[in-house]
């Protein structure tokens, strides 16, 4: 089983771990559920963080402040009300953006355009202004890390040369580890692997590390939460951007006739950065109630995990739809090039950082959080961590 490594050598006291999907944009979402934990459960602290694709750069928020769980939650929330696309993308024009998509213009630095649809440089300065100190490294960590207030940042990237997934580690005594295509090292994070792990395949540019260039960490990511509980979480709260549609609602096409490119593509990205989540999810459930049947002597020193997964009330792709047609510039022309509209633009929502969409998600967080209030409280209380993983 994947997630069957993650169980050895069990801690001796509850330690908490949040694991902050991919997404895109949607990881706004993941904003306002983490602002109602900090107004309900004030106390609360997460001393292990991983963050995968744009759920790196929340991550990146939480662990890079001193101060409250709460008043880095607020920072957190007004940093995604502040941000526009032009503070994530550029392209100069639809003629430039042609251009580049067609010829694959641009430099051999990883810093610009390269065989990539956009230009991610003002998420690089965006990046270094909110999270970043002067030399680029993520500012904070390493003061958290002392203080003991943090254990482990980690978040996940694809190496595009090995194809394995890379977790890059910041924290104590942390040793790298190794399982079939992924690994984990041991690093002081920068602003470049925040960069690497929110670099969508072909939409923005893969990111030199080193000697080799990386992407989003979802592309072939299987375990997820792998990563989390090797850094010694036996709790668990993993915030999804992925809504989970019901019998009737899957069963219904999103598209007549022939499947447009946009349609084929929305399934692709469910699939490559949404997905893996859920199965592992599951996998780990199901260890949870193996072990349960054990008695301690027959665990071969597997431990229980308390897991939580929060996940939307409504599809934030659907959603997005709502916001198509006041899209302008390069989103407008991706859309048009990925053909005729769907119910739910998948693809749209990852890319839909305009205000609007942004702040509704925000708030859809914080209200989803809110109704799910009795199932946060009890991952947080402290009864016997062997219970079943609860995954709702």
């Amino acid at each position: 089983m994947r997630a069957i490594q993650g169980y050895l050598n069990p801690p001796e006291r509850v330690r908490y771990g949040l694991l902050l999907s991919g997404g895109g944009a949607r990881a706004s979402y993941q904003a306002g559920v983490l602002r109602y934990i900090a107004d309900a459960f004030p106390e609360t602290t997460f001393p292990i963080i991983t963050g995968v694709s744009a759920g790196a750069i929340n991550a990146a928020h939480l662990a890079s402040r001193g101060g409250s769980f709460r008043d880095n939650t607020q920072r957190l929330v007004d940093s995604w009300r502040e941000i526009t696309p032009a503070q994530v993308y550029s392209a100069a024009s639809n003629l430039s953006f042609l251009r580049q998509y067609l010829f694959g213009r641009g430099s051999d630095t990883g810093k610009g355009f390269h065989r990539a649809l956009l230009d991610t440089q003002p998420l690089r300065e965006y990046l270094m202004d909110k999270v970043g100190d002067d030399e680029g490294f993520l500012r904070g960590v390493q003061d958290q890390l002392s203080s003991g207030a943090l254990e482990a940042l980690a978040v996940l990237t694809t190496n595009y040369g090995t194809g394995q997934t890379v977790t890059w580690v910041q924290g104590s005594d942390i040793k790298d580890w190794e399982r079939p295509s992924r690994v984990g090292i041991s690093a002081r994070l920068t602003v470049e692997h925040i960069m690497a792990s929110t670099a969508l395949p072909v939409i923005f540019p893969a990111i030199r590390i080193g000697d080799a260039f990386f992407g989003d960490g979802g592309v072939r990511l299987a375990a997820p939460l792998a990563p989390v509980v090797h850094l010694g979480a036996n709790r668990v709260l993993a915030i999804s951007t992925r809504y989970a549609r019901s019998r009737a609602e899957a069963d219904t096409p999103s598209v007549q006739g022939y499947p447009p490119l946009g349609q084929i593509a929305s399934l692709l990205m469910n699939s490559v950065f949404l997905d893996s989540l859920d199965q592992d999810a599951h996998t780990m459930d199901r260890i949870n109630a193996l072990l349960a049947q054990l008695p301690l002597r027959k665990r071969l020193s597997l431990r229980p995990i308390k897991l939580l997964v929060l996940r939307p009330s409504r599809d934030l792709g659907k959603l997005a739809g709502e916001y198509q047609s006041s899209v302008t510039g390069p989103m407008k022309l991706i859309a048009r090039l990925l053909g005729a509209r769907t119910n739910s633009p998948d693809w749209l929502s990852m890319l839909l950082f305009e205000e609007p969409y942004v702040r509704k998600l925000v708030e859809t967080g914080y209200n989803d959080g809110h109704a799910q209030r009795d199932r946060i409280e009890d991952f947080f209380a402290e009864s016997q961590v062997s219970r079943f993983a609860d995954n709702g």
